[in-house]
């Protein structure tokens, strides 16, 4: 058996993920506008939050070329030895609605004439008639039994957006729980000029538990450690009794109080520094209240999840939104070491 590595956890494809760590969207992308383009491969940027390649057309323009995460590309078998600067390739993707020279990959025929389609459902061939062959990545017995043995409550790995482990969630606010205000800077909101994520820039409460990602719960008695591996967000959950939130400074991901009924972790999370409360731009205030619960199955398979929003600027009422996360012994969170490619 092959070591185990993040390279399992890949973000598959998912109609509720944010459009820049899965499948390109039609926010970004004009998804019924698909071009070929041919030509030598000029450049490769083989880093999160997006793989791109750059390659020049037969006219001599440089295109832009996006596909996915690091780590969903490995899972499909494309690592970063499959293509190379000066690599004459054939591509195919959706335009982009605001750049030019800019597409979403869809097919790439690889000089060695396998094509890959970019997308963990099989897209069909568009050049060729051999696809690129998996190399599929299988978790070390060893690693399994381990986690196994060392499993208790939600004290263990857990993966949303590994397709054959499941996992999912409805990350927006509903429209009718907005105020007239928080609405409107929603229809304002270009996720192409104000999503910060895209720079780089960790992300937020409540927003930072929406990502298809794997996290892990550890136990450090009088405070727990949540570690997902997008955008190497740490949360730290202080358990009861537990210092003043308004004492404490805000932030990004708030303060974090949580406190045990039965085996459901129940968080209550103030002092939150951050402006967009879901991936389609509804505004946040500062005095909004987040409670969060986890509950394993009593199996451990599962993890399911519910926070509840009150933030009386934005929300005319409590806002619920749900996740859950699959159990994958074995699995680890490593690094996501995000990094700006310059345009």
């Amino acid at each position: 058996m092959k070591r185990i590595s993040f390279l399992l956890a890949v973000l598959a494809p998912s109609t509720v993920a944010l459009a820049h760590h899965g499948a390109p969207s039609n926010a970004q992308y004009d998804m019924d506008n698909i071009v070929e383009l041919e030509g030598p491969v000029t450049e490769v940027f083989w880093r999160n939050p997006h793989v791109r390649i750059r390659l020049r057309d037969t006219s001599g323009e440089i295109w832009e070329v996006e596909s996915g995460p690091v780590s969903w590309l490995a899972r499909l078998g494309w690592t970063a030895d499959i293509v190379n600067v000066g690599d004459h390739v054939r591509v195919a993707g959706n335009v982009s609605r605001r750049r030019p020279n800019e597409m979403a990959l869809t097919n790439m025929l690889l000089p060695n004439g396998q094509e890959f389609t970019g997308s963990s459902r099989p897209r069909p061939l568009r050049f060729s008639e051999q696809r690129l062959a998996v190399d599929r990545i299988e978790i070390d017995d060893a690693a399994r039994e381990q986690a196994i043995r060392d499993a208790s409550g939600i004290f263990r790995v857990w993966a949303w957006g590994v397709g054959e482990f499941g996992g999912g969630g409805t990350p927006n606010n509903e429209a009718e729980m907005l105020t007239e205000s928080a609405l409107a800077a929603r229809e304002a909101f270009e996720v192409l000029t104000d999503e910060p994520i895209l720079d780089c820039v960790q992300d937020g409460m409540p927003r930072a538990m929406f990502h298809p990602t794997v996290l892990e719960f550890t136990d450090g008695g009088s405070e727990l450690t949540l570690r997902s591996h997008e955008h190497d967000i740490v949360r730290t959950i202080h358990m009861e009794p537990a210092p003043d939130p308004s004492t404490q400074p805000a932030g990004p991901l708030g303060y974090s109080v949580g406190a045990w009924e039965g085996d459901t972790l129940v968080v209550t999370t103030t002092r939150v520094d951050w402006h967009l409360s879901d991936d389609e731009g509804t505004p946040q205030s500062p005095d909004v209240r987040l409670v969060e619960r986890f509950t394993p199955t009593p199996d451990g398979s599962r993890l399911d999840y519910e926070v509840t929003a009150y933030d009386p600027v934005n929300l005319t009422g409590p806002s619920v939104r749900t996740a859950h996360w699959m159990w994958v012994p074995g699995l680890e969170v490593l690094p996501y070491e995000c990094e700006l490619w310059e345009r």
